[in-house]
């Protein structure tokens, strides 16, 4: 049985896709954290195909100022929403060597933090940024915690959403031969 020609270079991970809070009024960024690329053969009726599983877990972190309520503009809070994403798309290579991958399919992780802190009595020497210290160390301990369990995610969600979709589809799967 043979394979076909080698697979194409699998395209780069693609960017994040997430919608964007509906009021954001400081600074946001999307990071990946971290990704992973498995590679599969599928056979089918004696015909085999190159497929990737890609993985990749992204952070999307909001920074803005807030005024409590009831407070005086002096009392300026820097207030952050931290919140993970598991992203997979499936990308397979023809006999001809093409390569085409699914629309990306995010969903989010309980692993996030929301939170607040004073910006400190000048809120000019203080900015409330990406870097305010409180949320950049919130930003830090969700991202440990995002690359503490990101195998045991990705293997989970290959058992329970990639696996059962491709061997319904009646292919039969290995992973590729060194």
């Amino acid at each position: 049985m043979q394979a076909g020609p080698p697979p194409a270079s699998p395209p780069p991970i693609a960017s994040p896709q997430v919608p964007a809070p509906s009021t954001v009024k400081g600074a946001s960024a999307t990071m990946t954290v971290v990704a992973r690329d498995q590679s599969l053969v599928l056979t089918k009726a004696r015909r085999s195909e190159s497929a990737l599983v890609r993985h990749q877990v992204f952070l999307r972190y909001d920074v803005d100022r807030k005024v409590p309520d009831g407070a005086d503009q002096r009392t300026v809070q820097c207030g952050w929403r931290l919140r993970a994403y598991l992203q997979r798309s499936i990308c397979f290579s023809s006999m001809t060597g093409l390569l085409s991958c699914t629309d990306p399919v995010s969903e989010e992780l309980p692993t996030g933090e929301t939170g607040a802190a004073d910006q400190g009595q000048d809120p000019a020497l203080s900015t409330c940024d990406l870097n305010f210290a409180p949320a950049r160390e919130a930003r830090d301990r969700v991202i440990a915690a995002v690359r503490a369990d990101a195998q045991a995610r990705f293997d989970e969600d290959y058992a329970l959403n990639v696996k059962p979709q491709m061997l319904a589809s009646g292919v039969k799967i290995a992973k590729p031969k060194s």
